[in-house]
């Protein structure tokens, strides 16, 4: 977003518990990023599980959780960094140029299929209080 418009990035920080900051880009661009990986799996994770993303990127999303939900320390064993590059290439676009060149065989793992992403249909319609009619009649 651009900058003039962080206060709406503040408040998606603030319903977050605050985690989180923000980080300047070319021309006035600014983005929140949360890199600690104790808030990314205490408040981030629960917030898409329980508000679920209604677009491909909840595929995505499924992808990155299952990365952060690897065993502890098992990113650091060449096993553990393959099944992460793995993750990485069915993410998003895919790997950049160098991961490309340090891992010409990897295999992408398969996205998960995502269903019930259509939008809910709205509420229905609520007639008016009697008053708003005589108004607006």
């Amino acid at each position: 977003m651009h900058e003039k418009d962080k206060v709406l990035l503040e408040r998606i920080q603030s319903n977050f518990g605050g985690v989180g900051g923000f980080c300047k880009g070319n021309k006035g661009m600014l983005t929140y990023v949360v890199s600690s990986f104790k808030d990314i799996r205490d408040v981030i994770i629960p917030h898409f599980d329980k508000y679920p993303l209604l677009t491909k990127k909840r595929a995505d999303f499924e992808l990155f959780k299952s990365a952060v939900k690897l065993k502890k320390k098992e990113h650091l064993t060449s096993e553990g960094l393959v099944k992460i590059v793995s993750i990485k290439v069915s993410l998003n676009n895919g790997l950049t140029p160098a991961l490309v060149e340090a891992f010409p065989t990897i295999t992408p793992i398969d996205r998960p299929l995502v269903e019930g992403m259509e939008i809910p249909d709205p509420p229905a319609k609520q007639p008016l209080p009697l008053l708003a009619r005589h108004i607006f009649l």
